[in-house]
């Protein structure tokens, strides 16, 4: 799936440095396009709210057994 900068860029209208935000996860992209963004409520302890960005995927991690 194409990763969707103007999509992103609407979801972080609020966002003080969305331009930023958008460049760096169009990066990560690149090494990890499985990866899924959302924006999501957060609740502080005082209970104030904060829309945020959500960002889910797992990167592989090489070991050896």
């Amino acid at each position: 799936m194409e990763f969707d900068c103007e999509g992103l860029r609407r979801l972080l209208g609020k966002y003080k440095f969305r331009d930023l935000t958008v460049e760096e996860l169009r990066n990560v992209n690149v090494f990890f396009p499985h990866f899924k963004y959302s924006m999501d409520t957060y609740v502080f302890k005082d209970s104030s709210q904060k829309d945020l960005l959500n960002f889910t995927g797992t990167i592989p991690v090489m070991y050896q057994a």
